[in-house]
C-alpha cells in the first residue's frame, strides 16, 4: 500500500487525482548504492521518495560531488520539468530506498489544473534552481552555516558538534568556525577545555559596524587551529544579545569560512528560528527514547511549517547501538523521517573525553573505530564526497545489529 500523506504539496490536489497518481505511477525497491538516474539522461519521470534516502550529484572533474540529498515524504524533478532539460544531476541511493515514479506529462497537467499545486512546485523549483543549473559544483561561493538542533538536552548535540567541527579541521583541512549559541548555558568552553574570556558577549559591545576584523578579535583559537565563538560566560549577559546582531556575525563568518558550525539552545525561540532559516544544513539530533522521538517528530512538523526545505534537515540518531526496546526502523516510521547518519552509543568514551577536556576525534587510538567513522561518514556528505560503496557503511551495521 502506497502511502502518499507525507507529500505536503499533494494535499493540495483532490482526493481522486492522488489516487490517480498511485495507478498512473511506476514503483520501484531498489538497494542501497543502486542509481536511480544519470546526469544528462532524458528526463521522464517526476521522483517521489517514499523510503530511504538517496543523495543529489553533480559531476565536476570527473569525480561525482554531493550537493544535497533526499528524504522521505520528499520529491526530484521539478527543476528538469520546468526548464525541459535532461537529467542535471545523478541520483544514487544511500540506503535501500523505494520511490514512485511519475510520467512528467502527468506533473505538467496537474500544474496547469490546479494553482496550489504549481504554487509548490514552483517554490520548490525556487529553492533548487540556481544550484542544479550551475554547470559544476566547485564555483566559489560562500560557507555553509551546519546547525545542530533538537528542544531536548541530552541528544549530545554539543559533543557531536565540536567534534564535527574539530574533525572538518584537522582531518579534511577546511576553515571552520564552531559558534556556541547556547548564549545563557553554553558548554563549548568544557568540551575544548578552552577559556571564554573571549565571547560574544564580549563582541557585542565593540563600537559597530560589525566587520569580521572585528569578529577575529572574540574568536578563541584551539590548537588545531579550529576558530571558536564562545557563549557568554553569564547567563544574564546572554540574555542580552539581540538576534539582528546574531544574524549579523553569522551571515560574516559565512562568508570568511568554509563551515560555520552551530550549536543551539535547547528550545525553540525567535533566536532558533532564524538560525534555523539562516542555515544550509541542519542536523536534528535524536535517541531512541520515546521522549526525544515526540519531540523531533513536533521539530520536523513545525519545521515544514516553517517552509524550510526538507533536504536541508538531516535526522542523527545518537547512541543508536543502545538497546531500549526500540530498533531504528520503528524510529524512522515514528518520525515519517529517514534517519540520515547512525552514532553507536559510546558512552565509555564520550563522557570521559569531556570530563578531561580531549575531544574524541584528538584521540589516535580511537581511529577507525564505530564513533570516528559514523563521525567520518557526516563529515564526508558535508564536503560533498560520496563514502566509497566498498567501505564500512554505518546503516548496514545497525541493520545487522538489529536484524532490519
Amino acid at each position: 500500500m502506497i502511502n502518499l500523506k507525507t507529500f505536503s504539496f499533494l494535499s493540495t490536489l483532490p482526493g481522486r487525482e492522488v489516487e490517480n497518481l498511485k495507478k498512473l505511477g511506476r514503483h520501484l525497491k531498489l538497494i542501497s548504492g543502486t542509481p536511480l538516474i544519470k546526469e544528462k539522461e532524458p528526463f521522464k519521470e517526476f521522483i517521489l521518495l517514499l523510503s530511504g534516502q538517496i543523495s543529489v550529484g553533480k559531476a565536476h572533474h570527473g569525480k561525482r560531488k554531493t550537493i544535497f540529498s533526499i528524504d522521505p515524504g520528499n520529491a526530484y524533478g521539478e527543476v528538469e520539468i520546468l526548464n525541459g532539460t535532461t537529467t542535471l544531476t545523478s541520483l544514487v541511493g544511500t540506503q535501500d530506498y523505494e520511490v514512485l515514479l511519475i510520467p512528467k506529462e502527468e506533473i505538467l497537467r496537474l500544474i496547469g489544473l490546479y494553482p496550489g499545486f504549481a504554487r509548490e512546485i514552483r517554490s520548490s523549483y525556487c529553492q533548487r534552481a540556481s544550484l542544479l543549473l550551475e554547470e559544476g559544483v566547485a564555483k566559489s561561493r560562500s560557507g555553509q552555516i551546519i546547525c545542530f538542533f533538537n528542544v531536548k538536552g541530552g541528544a549530545g548535540k554539543s559533543v557531536i558538534s565540536a567534534n564535527t567541527a574539530l574533525m572538518l579541521k584537522k582531518s579534511y583541512r577546511k576553515k571552520v568556525v564552531l559558534v556556541d549559541l547556547n548564549l545563557c548555558f553554553g558548554d563549548q568552553p568544557i568540551i575544548l577545555n578552552l577559556p571564554n574570556e573571549k565571547n560574544f558577549f564580549e563582541l557585542s559591545r565593540i563600537r559597530p559596524p560589525m566587520n569580521f576584523e572585528k569578529i577575529q578579535t572574540q574568536l578563541t583559537v584551539h590548537p588545531t587551529g579550529l576558530r571558536v565563538l564562545f557563549s557568554p560566560p553569564l547567563p544574564e549577559q546572554g540574555a542580552q544579545i539581540r538576534i539582528d546582531f546574531v544574524e549579523q556575525v553569522l551571515e560574516i563568518l559565512k562568508d570568511n569560512f568554509d563551515f560555520v558550525i552551530v550549536d543551539t539552545q535547547n528550545q525553540f525561540g525567535d533566536l532558533e528560528i532564524k538560525t534555523l532559516e539562516l542555515s544550509d544544513m541542519i542536523f536534528l539530533m535524536t535517541t531512541m527514547e520515546l521522549t526525544f522521538i515526540k519531540n523531533t517528530k513536533l521539530i520536523i512538523d513545525l519545521l515544514q511549517k516553517l517552509k524550510i526545505p526538507r533536504e536541508k534537515v538531516k535526522v542523527v540518531l545518537n547512541r543508536a547501538f543502545k538497546s531500549l526496546g526500540l530498533e531504528p526502523s520503528q524510529v524512522e516510521v515514528s518520525l515519517r523521517y529517514a534517519i540520515s547518519h547512525f552514532i553507536p552509543s559510546e558512552g565509555e568514551i564520550v563522557i570521559p573525553s569531556v570530563n578531561t577536556g580531549t575531544p574524541f576525534v584528538m584521540q589516535k587510538k580511537l581511529e577507525g573505530s564505530p564513533l570516528i567513522v559514523a563521525l567520518e561518514k557526516i563529515c564526508s556528505r558535508l564536503v560533498g564526497e560520496d563514502p566509497n560503496p566498498g567501505t564500512w557503511n554505518m546503516f548496514s551495521v545497525v541493520k545487522d545489529v538489529f536484524g532490519l
